[in-house]
């Protein structure tokens, strides 16, 4: 019985990891300051920020979190909360994207 408890944990915990290897797909915002009211968001064309910095993937301009005087957009609402763990790292590839945007201009 005992087995057969242990296998049901690993097949959740293996289809639980695989949807988040899978990427993010844009779900519930995050609470309070990380998502803008629809009417205030800027439109994508007009963010500088392309990419997430956790993800990669396209950002979603209704998910950020404002950091030291930046705003910094996301692509699905587990971003932040990644981002929160180690938001220097996170910093560190936006500066890098942007800098390499600037340098194709």
């Amino acid at each position: 019985m005992k087995t057969i408890g242990l296998l049901v944990l690993v097949a959740v915990l293996a289809v639980g990891l695989g949807a988040m290897a899978v990427g993010c797909k844009n779900e519930p915002a995050p609470k309070a300051g990380e998502k803008a009211d629809a009417s205030a968001t800027p439109a994508a064309g007009e963010i500088a920020q392309k990419l997430c910095p956790v993800m990669g993937n396209k950002i979603d301009p209704k998910i950020y979190v404002d950091y030291n005087g930046r705003r910094i957009y996301f692509c699905c609402a587990m971003c932040p909360a990644e981002f929160k763990k180690d938001p220097e790292k996170y910093i560190k590839k936006v500066d890098e994207q942007l800098a390499a945007g600037a340098a194709k201009k």
